[in-house]
């Protein structure tokens, strides 16, 4: 009997057999923290355990193979790397990986990835036994006492409600959360957000999530998700979904708020999320952000330029504050013609075409810059930019086939007084 045991010892030792290491990368763990790096930056990284979500062994295109590790952030560690053995084994020992799966894999030469660790978490969400039919109206907070949100409310008023606070994503995006959980029709849910990146303030927020994990963090959540609400919301609001081998997603239109659910599998190019996503997206109108009736009616034609030509708009009003209704006295006077108008008594200047408008402070243009984009593979094309103090990137006004612009530019700065540039070229790759 101990011969047999010995035998089987020394086998399952002798799987345990890491690849030879290499001087081109080094990795070790630091104050809870896997720091990664090599020459060429490629595979450099930090993964953050705290974060730590799920770790996959993969031999990628290159047929190598590397340690898949998730916090947020898409982390792949080559095993050759010089001091892989210790951090790997001081891993594995921490979180309990499935070395059987690892180290079975690690000496393959083909394309694959396996799972061999998983976070396991506290749920997320939980179907409730009502019958509450609401979900196009709003959501309820959970608080004491419970207070009901319209979909319809405004970042400004939601902003100053006792029961938010604010966090940054792990994107460094501003998040709005709730201190206590929300419920959605029949779903309770336990950390619910909304994105707080709009430029205005004075619009209904426009797009709330969450991440629904069971506790095995596995597609059940949407199984169970997927019931509740095709059994709450008719057949007749459900739009065409998708069910495929890689991932699943159905949505539902209530009333303008497109309420989604997605779960993303293992695929070559995606890994198994292990929750399932839901969104809930503010598709519907606001005219009344279109109107600005108080201008209009102080509004003069100083001077003001006509484009030949093609030219389209575009952009949200609901994230653009500087988009309005074509003014009546544009119509009235120069048709349906593309124009930049100056207003010297107001200190605007405007740019119109088709139906819709756009309308700056004189003083927040700096300057304009055409950016011209020559044919390749696509067509090309060409934008008319605003260049303003205050915003990191160019804001396209105008948009027409490549070098339109160019004809206009000497008229553009004589009408508003402000210089215009020509950005670099490139080629529509």
């Amino acid at each position: 009997m101990s011969i047999f045991k010995n035998l089987f010892n020394t086998q399952k030792e002798h799987s345990k057999i890491f690849p030879k290491e290499s001087n081109e990368g080094n990795v070790k763990i630091e104050n809870n923290q896997i720091i990664c790096t090599d020459s060429n930056g490629i595979n450099s990284c930090t993964v953050h355990l705290k974060d730590l979500q799920y770790v996959y062994i993969t031999i990628r295109s290159n047929k190598l193979a590397y340690l898949f590790l998730f916090d947020h952030h898409q982390n792949f560690i080559p095993v050759t790397y010089s001091g892989f053995s210790k951090m790997y084994l001081e891993l594995s020992a921490k979180f309990n990986f499935k070395d059987v799966i690892f180290f079975k894999n690690i000496a393959k030469t083909t394309i694959l990835k396996k799972e061999i660790w998983r976070k396991h978490y506290i749920p997320t969400f939980e179907i409730l036994n009502s019958n509450n039919i609401d979900y196009n109206l709003g959501f309820e907070i959970q608080s004491n006492p419970k207070q009901f949100i319209s979909w319809d409310t405004t970042y400004e008023e939601l902003e100053k409600n006792k029961n938010t606070l604010f966090e940054k994503s792990p994107y460094e995006q501003k998040l709005l959360k709730f201190n206590a959980p929300v419920r959605i029709g029949n779903i309770l849910l336990k950390d619910f957000s909304a994105y707080f990146d709009n430029d205005r303030n004075d619009v209904p927020v426009l797009h709330y999530y969450t991440h629904c994990f069971n506790n095995i963090a596995n597609d059940k959540s949407y199984i169970q998700l997927k019931k509740v609400l095709n059994t709450d919301l008719t057949t007749g609001k459900m739009n065409n979904g998708y069910e495929r081998a890689d991932q699943k997603n159905i949505n539902f239109n209530l009333k303008g708020m497109q309420l989604s659910i997605c779960y993303t599998y293992d695929s070559d190019w995606l890994f198994n999320c292990g929750y399932t996503s839901l969104s809930i997206e503010n598709k519907r109108e606001y005219p009344a952000l279109l109107h600005n009736k108080s201008y209009e009616e102080l509004m003069v034609i100083s001077d003001f330029l006509l484009f030949k030509g093609n030219i389209k708009m575009s952009g949200d009003y609901r994230k653009n504050k500087h988009i309005k209704n074509r003014p009546e006295k544009i119509n009235i006077q120069f048709k349906d013609n593309t124009i930049i108008w100056v207003d010297d008594k107001n200190k605007k200047i405007g740019f119109s075409n088709n139906n819709i408008a756009e309308l700056f402070d004189i003083d927040e243009i700096n300057s304009f810059c055409i950016q011209n984009i020559l044919p390749a593979k696509g067509s090309g094309g060409a934008t008319l930019e605003i260049i303003t103090d205050t915003k990191k990137y160019n804001h396209p006004i105008f948009y027409e086939a490549c070098n339109y612009f160019d004809k206009y530019a000497l008229k553009i700065e004589e009408i508003t007084g402000k210089k215009v540039v020509f950005g670099k070229e490139y080629h529509d790759c």
